[in-house]
């Protein structure tokens, strides 16, 4: 099938940029915003990304839909846009873009397919492209070639050979590496915080492991981030788990991710970060709990 017209289910950082660069690629791209904060409504606006109201509006109307929600979002979304496609008799592919276990993705898939869609199982990979990213997201199962359409216009988008859960399996192994480390990080030095040995783990890094420092530096800005990888982490531990490997690693990442989105600065989100904050007093804000209220 040709794609033409393309839904967003939701445009925050991801998916507003996602489908602002393929906006500007050529394609009409829609979303529906009824009950949506008035934060996601400037996202939709800035990337000319045009808003039809409804569910069942968005889903008559796109070719292809893409879901791009936090993981803990992704199936109720999923069951959302079935009863959609069944209520307006729509011909429509949904790719599941989300943070999600390939057991899950399969069960989305049954979802979907059972109300007469056809299902995609994707990963994303890669920063925003309202950074300036090109990300690449992975596509899977029988329908993939669908999502292949959009390679080339703002964002890549490799097709892996083989059923539902490849591209989710792959996008868990890979976040179990970026964001897991993340976590590491995050804990390593609110814990050195703790015992007063903050300036002295500095310091023995600077001297021995300066690349890996140079590294931790990324946790000034988890704050924006946490509460969306808490889930995530859950599910790659439920990856972990079905492949026989530990889920402990990925759900202790859970409980740090938690934490800082408990802190003080928890409430930050990427355009609302403090830029000038040092590393150092970041990790300060990350041990005091956000007041009640």
């Amino acid at each position: 099938m040709a794609v033409k017209t393309v839904g967003i289910m939701s445009p925050g950082d991801m998916g507003s940029g996602v489908g602002g660069v393929l906006k500007r690629n050529g394609l009409t791209v829609l979303t529906a915003l009824d009950g949506r904060s008035e934060d996601t409504r400037e996202r939709a606006t800035e990337q000319g990304i045009e808003d039809v109201g409804s569910l069942d509006d968005l889903v008559k109307a796109s070719d292809l839909i893409l879901s791009i929600l936090v993981p803990s979002e992704a199936r109720s979304f999923a069951q959302d846009v079935a009863e959609a496609i069944v209520r307006t008799d729509a011909d429509v592919a949904v790719a599941d873009c989300n943070a999600i276990s390939p057991a899950t993705g399969i069960k989305i898939d049954e979802i979907i397919t059972a109300a007469g869609g056809r299902f995609i199982d994707a990963g994303i990979i890669g920063g925003s492209p309202r950074t300036g990213a090109v990300p690449r997201i992975y596509a899977s199962g029988e329908h993939a070639s669908v999502l292949a359409e959009l390679d080339g216009k703002g964002i890549k988008v490799p097709v892996l050979n083989g059923p539902v859960g490849r591209a989710s399996g792959l996008k868990m192994c890979y976040a179990a590496i970026t964001k897991g480390t993340a976590a590491l990080y995050a804990s390593t030095l609110m814990t050195a915080k703790s015992l007063g040995l903050y300036e002295d783990l500095i310091r023995e890094m600077q001297g021995s492991q300066a690349s890996t420092l140079a590294a931790m530096d990324g946790v000034k800005s988890i704050s924006a981030r946490a509460f969306r990888w808490i889930g995530e982490m859950e599910e790659i531990a439920a990856t972990f788990e079905d492949a026989g490997a530990t889920p402990k690693i990925h759900l202790g990442a859970a409980e740090t991710f938690q934490q800082i989105a408990d802190s003080s600065i928890g409430h930050e989100r990427v355009g609302t970060v403090d830029r000038d904050r040092t590393l150092e007093q970041t990790i300060e804000q990350l041990l005091v709990p956000a007041k009640p209220g």
